[in-house]
């Protein structure tokens, strides 16, 4: 197949491969590589740039690195809602999960859990102000299944209310990419989250693909949440060997 047929998606993974480790590039890196007439290359390092798969940086200087102030996140209106009730109670908390994620799905649900993280001895506090708000609050410590709340016709929107004594990984009340990732892989391979999990890959995977991930952050993070040999292992899953795969799956078959 001919470079000039291929989508955007792996026309920047062609480019990403070619570089060998480099993340910015010129014009003339991505002619060579691509091998488009003059007025198609321009066309497609600008849909690249405007679809989130590289950063312009100056006249004909691109790169991989793209800062995550670039992306802006898209709440759902209920947290929306809660980020401006909250604000005006002065108290500490972060909105994190899908809410935060979304930006990175191609089909976004109209309603989800969301996920807010607030100071522990503010809890009550702050349940008490959603609630004359008309906020279902749920706190994180009366459930272990979402499957239970999901069949309650009365629940349409949810707030899991979780304590928290972080809140470096945070700011103007929203949570980082790699806070928020840990945040929903947890809640939906812990407590069944209403998200299919193939949902999350392809989160993760237009993450790695549109935004500067810190992997090391992201590990740091899960290991606050004692899951960070579950993010290990999906962050090292491509140097991970077709032998050591089948090496563990032996040792599964084993346990049985």
């Amino acid at each position: 197949m001919k470079p000039e047929k291929l989508s955007l998606e792996k026309k920047a993974a062609l480019i990403k491969e070619k570089l060998k480790g480099r993340t910015s590039f010129t014009v003339s890196d991505a002619r060579n590589i691509l091998e488009e007439k003059e007025p198609t290359l321009y066309w497609t390092l600008s849909n690249l740039a405007r679809n989130g798969f590289i950063a312009r940086n100056g006249q004909g200087l691109y790169s991989f690195e793209i800062k995550e102030k670039e992306i802006n996140s898209i709440p759902s209106i209920l947290a929306q809602r809660i980020l401006k009730i909250l604000q005006e109670s002065g108290q500490d908390f972060f909105i994190s999960g899908l809410d935060i994620l979304s930006i990175f799905m191609e089909h976004i649900p109209e309603t989800h859990p969301v996920l807010l993280f607030a100071n522990k001895y503010s809890l009550t506090e702050i349940s008490e102000t959603l609630s004359r708000n008309h906020i279902d609050v749920i706190n994180s410590s009366e459930l272990r299944d979402y499957s239970s709340f999901r069949q309650m016709a009365s629940i349409k929107e949810l707030t899991l209310l979780i304590p928290t004594r972080e809140f470096t990984y945070a700011e103007n009340g929203f949570a980082s990419f790699e806070k928020a990732f840990v945040d929903l892989y947890y809640e939906v391979t812990r407590r069944n989250y209403p998200l299919p999990i193939q949902e999350l890959a392809r989160i993760y995977v237009n993450m790695k693909r549109r935004i500067s991930l810190n992997t090391n952050r992201l590990i740091k993070i899960a290991s606050r949440r004692n899951i960070h040999q579950d993010l290990r292992y999906i962050v090292e899953h491509d140097y991970i060997t077709e032998a050591a795969v089948k090496f563990v799956k032996i040792l599964e078959t084993g346990k049985g």
